[in-house]
């Protein structure tokens, strides 16, 4: 073969093999082409887009993960700014040794639920706060004070009825706290510490005595003060810087050089300061007498004015007028609630304390619960006897207040 048809060999060997190759290449690219062009059977995967999930409430969240989000679509509730507190109080108590009451209760097996109706027992017991007149001492020493028509000592073991009738407050600003001398009234004061029951309008000294009770209930705090002027002739001592004794209220001159009353009032005016509600209670007026005395409606006014929502006054043995001052309610006497066999009309007053922080709402309601003390036995009235004891009620308040049905008292507008 010659040296020409050799070279020319050579070059078609090189062109087949250039061919060849660029077919190869031509295919792959081919390929490429139509896999890159292609469309996934399913949507993008994790990887090139999360997957998104519209919630409840129309917020779009999303996760990379791809699996939905939770978006907490329950706010929680906003706090409960309102309240509503009830304060129930009821009238003269006796626990003496020996006397009435306890002779009854003694001869029903001191069954107390066959001496007081059970639903009045109740309506104390399920009370945020209930308060009684404690119109005796707790003591087995001492002597009666001289010249005293009638001295009350109990058994200190009796301090367990109050806790049968549900008391948390006991009341000793009254004309029989220190019926045998002062230890009397030391003894009764460390009785009520030691059951658990709170007391207020008496004390070690005077420091003591006029100090405000202050119970925090519900986030409020109520301030009860109390004061006693009920004695013509005055046996029960004002509490001195050392002395102990009740805190009294008379004027000065009427009782001794000091002005008691303003004392009373400084002290309405120190609870003012320091809590969301002021119960004012005075021990005051005569003895089973219809007229209020002057000085209970001026005074009144002047407890009120100086900054507590209520008067809650006592003495009397008996039913007093309902009335209103600026809107705030005075009960001029609350009568006995269990204290001796007269068959008289009696009562529980119940204080509604309400209101919304949020809005700024406060109001004192005021509700009346007719009763009977009759035979020493204390009932609840209802039916015909409910509508003598509220007509009695507006009687005695000079039609001046309104009582609805389920004891709501309001004034006559």
């Amino acid at each position: 073969m010659s040296t020409k048809r050799k070279r020319r060999r050579r070059q078609s060997n090189g062109l087949t093999i250039i061919a060849v190759i660029c077919c190869i290449i031509a295919v792959f690219c081919v390929v490429s082409i139509i896999k890159n062009n292609r469309k996934p059977a399913e949507g993008p995967t994790p990887t090139q887009e999360a997957r998104v999930e519209k919630t409840p409430t129309g917020e779009i969240t999303a996760d990379p993960t791809g699996e939905p989000t939770e978006t907490p679509t329950d706010v929680p509730p906003a706090p409960d700014l309102t309240y509503d507190i009830r304060i129930c109080f009821c009238g003269d108590i006796n626990f003496q040794e020996g006397g009435i009451p306890m002779t009854k209760l003694a001869s029903v097996g001191g069954d107390l639920t066959k001496c007081i109706s059970p639903e009045l027992l109740n309506q104390l017991k399920t009370a945020d706060i209930a308060v009684a007149n404690n119109e005796f001492t707790y003591t087995k020493r001492g002597t009666p004070l001289s010249g005293k028509a009638w001295t009350f000592r109990a058994d200190p073991a009796s301090v367990s009825l109050l806790g049968e009738m549900g008391i948390d407050v006991a009341i000793l600003a009254n004309n029989h706290a220190y019926d045998y001398g002062e230890v009397s009234l030391t003894d009764t004061m460390e009785t009520l510490k030691n059951a658990g029951i709170s007391y207020v309008g008496a004390g070690y000294n005077l420091e003591e005595a006029k100090a405000p009770l202050y119970i925090t209930i519900k986030g409020k705090t109520i301030a009860f003060v109390a004061a006693s002027r009920a004695e013509k002739n005055i046996k029960t001592p004002m509490a001195t810087e050392t002395k102990p004794g009740i805190l009294r209220c008379y004027k000065k001159g009427e009782a001794s050089n000091i002005d008691e009353e303003a004392i009373f009032v400084e002290a309405i005016r120190e609870a003012r300061k320091n809590a969301d509600f002021v119960i004012a209670i005075v021990h005051w007026g005569a003895d089973y007498q219809e007229k209020l005395e002057q000085v209970q409606i001026d005074t009144a006014k002047l407890y009120l004015d100086a900054g507590a929502d209520a008067i809650i006054g006592g003495h009397s043995h008996k039913p007093d007028p309902i009335d209103f001052y600026n809107g705030k309610p005075i009960v001029y006497g609350y009568s006995n609630f269990w204290f001796n066999d007269k068959d008289l009309g009696s009562m529980l007053i119940d204080l509604r304390l309400h209101g919304d922080d949020a809005t700024g709402e406060r109001k004192v309601d005021l509700y009346y619960t007719p009763a009977r003390q009759k035979n020493v036995i204390t009932t609840i009235s209802l039916g015909a006897d409910r509508e003598k004891e509220v007509a009695n009620m507006l009687k005695i308040s000079g039609n001046k207040i309104q009582i609805a049905a389920d004891g709501l008292v309001t004034p006559v507008n």
